[in-house]
């Protein structure tokens, strides 16, 4: 705004010492620039980072927790812990570790993978995302320690779900929240949540499903946006269909002893209950 006050004062002065006779003045006419200055779009915050009572609950691995498409490097759906159909678009993303408590340091053992699928089917749209490891992973120190494990967020909610990936975060019209706690004797529920929202005109459904129990977690935490082109609304049956296409992986391929198909090389701490 300087520059374009510093314009119009020199265009000002100009037109201030310029001869008033003669046609060529009185026809002159001098304007100054339309400048239009938008100011950048703050940074939103994830859930995790805008209330420090939650923090820990929402994100307690070291790393970040939250699913950023811009961040991600695209790679074949075979490299990825998620999948869906062969022309999906898969995002390798972070990779974490987790904290068992405020001493702990990470550990080359307990790696967690978050990756990303993009694709459509038929009238659907998904993008899903997958938190996972491999409880049966060895290297050369050891095997995977006791306390690795996919927490579960007890307290996740519309706020969570909103700033779940970009589909969620472009959302609006949210309704109809839904929480499925089917209660276990380890954790109190197996979380399985949902939410309805839109996405412009379409018809959309968040949903937060975990993966089987490990120790006082879950070995996968999985979270999907499933929405459909045709403005009608997400069926039960469609989030089924989707729920069960998409592929899991578990094995870590990198650093680990044990060969994919092999499932009972691994130490003690890798028990399950």
């Amino acid at each position: 705004m300087r520059a374009v006050s510093s314009y119009a004062t020199a265009v000002v002065t100009a037109a201030i010492l310029a001869p008033g006779s003669g046609a060529y003045a009185q026809d002159t006419k001098l304007s100054v620039p339309n400048v239009t200055v938008t100011a950048p779009a703050a940074p939103v915050e994830p859930p995790y980072m805008r209330d420090p009572w939650k923090l820990y609950g929402r994100n307690p691995y070291f790393g970040r927790y939250r699913v950023e498409e811009d961040k991600f490097s695209e790679v074949p759906c075979t490299q990825t812990r998620i999948a869906f159909g062969q022309g999906g678009k898969c995002l390798q993303g972070y990779r974490l570790g987790f904290a068992a408590n405020s001493t702990a340091t990470n550990s080359n053992n307990c790696d967690m993978a978050l990756d990303v699928v993009i694709d459509s089917t038929g009238r659907l749209t998904i993008e899903a995302d997958i938190l996972a490891f491999d409880p049966y992973r060895v290297t050369a120190t050891g095997s995977v320690p006791a306390w690795c494990y996919v927490h579960v967020y007890k307290d996740y909610d519309q706020e969570d779900f909103q700033d779940m990936n970009q589909v969620t975060r472009r959302g609006t019209n949210w309704r109809n929240l839904q929480i499925n706690d089917l209660q276990d004797q380890w954790h109190g529920g197996d979380r399985l949540r949902s939410i309805e929202f839109s996405d412009g005109p379409r018809n959309c459904i968040a949903v937060r499903k975990p993966g089987p129990v490990w120790r006082g977690g879950y070995i996968w935490m999985m979270h999907a946006s499933i929405c459909r082109t045709d403005g009608a609304s997400v069926q039960a049956q469609d989030v089924a269909y989707v729920l069960g296409s998409l592929q899991t992986r578990i094995y870590d391929p990198v650093n680990n002893l044990r060969k994919a198909d092999d499932q009972t090389t691994y130490g003690p701490a890798t028990n399950s209950r």
